[in-house]
């Protein structure tokens, strides 16, 4: 089993009609599915849409596998370490430019982007490294 980071405040806007805690729940269940085990990460402003325990449960994840930034820390920051350091892939569609040349793996190596299709289906990059 391979951990992958999920961009949970990037993919939480992945249908377009506002932020929708069910589409990040769809990435996670496809991504366990194909025999990964995610990481999920936002940034502090989710705290509006639910408080860190109601993410748990409407993930279905373990408690240590969904994380809220502190005010004032950004999640790409973090994720970028946190997938440089684990050699981690990145699942968002955020290009993270502001970080581009500080990381040059980024979107070489580290980055799956995804959508999500009709009837739910998830749909992931094939950059996506098997388990």
């Amino acid at each position: 089993m391979r951990t992958l980071l999920v961009d949970g405040s990037n993919v939480l806007h992945w249908r377009g009609a506002g932020p929708d805690m069910e589409t990040v729940r769809l990435v996670t269940d496809a991504l366990r599915m194909r025999g990964h085990v995610p990481l999920v990460l936002f940034d502090h402003s989710v705290g509006r849409i639910g408080v860190e325990r109601a993410l748990h449960d409407a993930l279905d994840l373990r408690a240590d596998a969904v994380r809220v930034m502190p005010r004032g820390i950004p999640a790409d920051g973090a994720l970028l370490a946190h997938a440089d350091a684990e050699g981690l892939q990145i699942v968002s569609r955020d290009r993270f430019r502001v970080w581009a040349s500080e990381v040059p793996n980024l979107r070489r190596n580290w980055l799956v982007t995804g959508r999500i299709e009709k009837g739910g289906r998830v749909s992931l990059s094939k950059k996506l490294r098997r388990p």
